[in-house]
């Protein structure tokens, strides 16, 4: 249906995040207060000052404490922007430029970004060095929910529906697996299979899909994956594989998680970690640092934390007033939540090596920052199903008059 001013009206959150198309909210969500946001609040807080502490005691020092510090503040700037000043509909209005803005930085970390680690993953602008890569998955939301709001609703969606996006996120993998970084690459796709898994599609579709796959990805491990990649998932089935090298990293991840207990040893008492048997403390194996120390009751409370946002975004999407909120607010969810759930899977040896961060408390300011920037667009989908970007707007016209 279009509008008064010829635009399209987007099309209402789909029928598994509410009672239908044609839903809208009641005035009663609109009067209330954005409940949500404050359980977002609570939740990242505690999750944001448990990951610094736990980073000056994994780092051993100050020197990459003060760093992940002055990281923190602009990672609250980008947060308190997106979720007081961007609404929701300047976001969409923007996804394409913001994508082919990524594109462009991936390009250039391609041609001449800084290597680091054996990867060549950064880049420089002006005074500020990041990980575009990171960016990539909050774009990647963005450019799914974008997607449902200009194509019509149908009670199942086939591949021809979908082939936009998927050209989309797969020219961001082609542009992220070089670096190399296969990790982050996938993670791309996860989270548009986690919006994909709240759209109605084709049974048909899936098979196609899943057929495919099973083709593709022998090919894949034997003429594309670096040797690094290939003894990642060798050393996950069998740590004893290359007890030296990942099938170290992990069995002294296990011993650290377990020497933990029920209380844990104390802050900056991790033996495993401070006496070095714990490799990459500060970054991929930083949760094997919180729990040697915090013990089960502690890595419980992150857990939980972790699940509380998880959760809250799902509420926040059945609230949405339309499908780009809704899938933006699943797919932000979904990229905290499953990154979170992936790196712990990996410490605990329950899933192969990925190099993928904690959120909030890995080092490197490009995913902190990302990582607040989706809450931050999360509370400003809350407020606004709640009406208070439009109570702004009221506000500023009315003083404008007086």
């Amino acid at each position: 249906m279009a509008d008064g001013h010829g635009h399209i009206e987007a099309m209402k959150p789909l029928a598994l995040l509410g009672d239908g198309y044609g839903r809208f909210r009641s005035d009663s969500i609109m009067d209330s207060k954005p409940i949500y946001s404050r359980v977002l609040y609570v939740a990242v807080s505690f999750l944001v000052i448990a990951g610094g502490f736990n980073l000056y005691s994994a780092a051993g020092g100050q020197g990459m404490f003060f760093s992940h510090m002055k990281q923190l503040v602009l990672a609250i700037v980008a947060f308190a922007t997106l979720a007081f000043w961007v609404q929701p509909r300047h976001l969409r209005a923007s996804t394409y430029w913001v994508y082919a803005a990524l594109c462009v930085a991936l390009v250039g970390v391609l041609v001449m970004g800084h290597i680091g680690w054996g990867a060549r993953r950064w880049i420089t602008i002006g005074p500020l060095t990041g990980q575009p890569s990171e960016l990539a998955k909050i774009v990647v939301a963005m450019v799914v929910a974008r997607h449902f709001t200009e194509i019509s609703p149908l009670p199942s969606y086939r591949l021809r529906d979908l082939w936009v996006i998927f050209a989309m996120v797969g020219s961001l993998f082609l542009l992220i697996f070089p670096q190399p970084d296969l990790g982050t690459a996938t993670f791309l796709i996860l989270i548009m299979c986690v919006q994909l898994a709240f759209v109605p599609v084709a049974v048909k579709s899936l098979a196609i899909v899943g057929s495919a796959a099973a083709v593709i990805l022998p090919l894949i491990w034997h003429f594309f994956l670096l040797p690094y990649q290939k003894m990642r998932v060798l050393s996950f089935l069998d740590p004893s594989y290359e007890p030296q090298g990942k099938g170290y990293n992990v069995m002294q991840s296990l011993i650290a998680i377990g020497s933990g207990g029920l209380d844990g040893k104390g802050f900056m008492n991790g033996t495993q970690t401070h006496l070095k048997f714990l490799p990459m403390s500060h970054s991929d194996f930083i949760f094997s640092v919180f729990a040697e120390e915090h013990g089960f009751w502690g890595a419980s409370l992150v857990l939980i934390a972790f699940a509380v946002i998880g959760c809250v975004a799902l509420l926040i999407a059945r609230e949405s007033k339309n499908t780009f909120s809704a899938l933006l607010a699943i797919g932000l969810g979904g990229f905290l939540f499953v990154e979170f759930a992936i790196n712990v899977a990996m410490v605990l040896r329950m899933f192969p090596v990925k190099g993928l961060p904690l959120p909030f408390f890995s080092a490197g300011g490009s995913n902190l920052i990302v990582s607040l920037a989706a809450v931050g667009i999360l509370i400003a989908i809350d407020r606004d199903n709640h009406g208070k970007f439009e109570s702004n707007n009221i506000r500023l016209y009315t003083g404008t008059l007086s």
